[in-house]
């Protein structure tokens, strides 16, 4: 199992480094390969800093059932039943096959069947525990089901007097999918911290060649896990390899209809609804929102941002296809 965790530095010094750095060694609009001119170019221009932002509530540190439940029903309706929706506008209006809309709502109804539910559980309790260490506070998470046949994203929350995680709520996805003879990358498994380390930034919309904005909309929010390793095919064959790792939105019209299936260069896309829920609600945002604290000028997060009261940090990817989950 790939554990990726480092200490985060609040100074801004060490912070303008850090953007340069990950400026340098960004991806191309279309995928997850190195390449400085598509990033700078997709990198939007940063926003006026708001007069006051929303912190996030100290108190002990911990989210309760109510807030659980509130975040619960946010998540179902604003990301869960539009990604329905959409696919059955899609099918009915002839933009996506019968049988491929009817495939995509079924990997989205079985993010509710118990069994698979309770294994998805298992495997983000099983990875996560033993990077959080042995006095860890609550916190919410996201996983990713690598699964051929699933393609999902999960809200989670650990909640550390338990040790136990409880999912909130799912949605579609597209992960890696190695292609014979083009430059790709599998989704690596394991465990995935996001840190100022590697400082996110927001899409600018710009579209490539083809006309797709492989970051989403402009002001998408991307969220970079630095360097990992995968598995990589290219002109050797495959191979493991060095990738950079995100998360982010993708095109609204070209890419959207594909979640649910393969289809990244390595990465990890989800929809504009899920981008908007994850960066309105600071879900990865521990380490920013201390940063954020201390120099409310920081612009990257949304100044209109709601944030849970115990954002985390960590992008858990399992396959859930793979036998002894964990340990792959």
């Amino acid at each position: 199992m790939r554990v990726t965790r480092r200490t985060a530095s609040a100074s801004s010094g060490r912070l303008a480094l850090c953007t340069l750095i990950c400026l340098a060694s960004l991806f191309s609009s279309t995928g997850c390969q190195a390449s400085t001119t598509a990033a700078m170019g997709d990198m939007a221009s940063p926003p006026p800093a708001p007069d006051a932002i929303r912190t996030v509530a100290n108190g002990d540190g911990r989210a309760k059932a109510p807030e659980l439940d509130a975040v619960r029903r946010e998540l179902r309706q604003d990301v869960t039943e539009r990604t329905r929706q959409r696919l059955e506008n899609l099918k009915k209006r002839k933009m996506l096959s019968p049988a491929a809309a009817d495939l995509k709502l079924s990997r989205l109804a079985a993010a509710e069947e118990r069994t698979y539910l309770e294994r998805v559980s298992l495997d983000a309790q099983t990875r996560l525990t033993p990077v959080l260490g042995q006095h860890p506070p609550s916190q919410y998470f996201v996983y990713v089901d690598r699964n051929p046949a699933r393609q999902l994203i999960f809200v989670g929350y650990f909640d550390a007097d338990s040790g136990k995680v409880e999912l909130l709520g799912a949605d579609l996805v597209s992960t890696g999918l190695l292609r014979r003879g083009q430059d790709s990358f599998l989704t690596p498994t394991g465990v995935f911290e996001h840190l100022p380390d590697n400082f996110g930034y927001r899409a600018q919309g710009t579209k490539n060649e083809r006309g797709w904005r492989g970051l989403g909309g402009k002001g998408s929010r991307v969220w970079d896990f630095g360097f990992q390793q995968g598995p990589r095919e290219f002109r050797r064959g495959v191979y493991e390899s060095q990738m950079r790792l995100l998360l982010h939105a993708t095109d609204p019209d070209q890419g959207e209809p594909r979640l649910g299936g393969m289809d990244s260069k390595g990465c990890v896309r989800v929809s504009a609804n899920m981008n908007r829920f994850l960066d309105r609600r600071s879900i990865l945002d521990r380490h920013y929102e201390r940063l954020a604290a201390e120099n409310p000028d920081m612009w990257l997060l949304a100044p209109d941002r709601i944030p849970v009261s115990a954002p985390g940090s960590f992008m858990v990817v399992g396959d859930t296809a793979a036998a002894g989950n964990a340990s792959r």
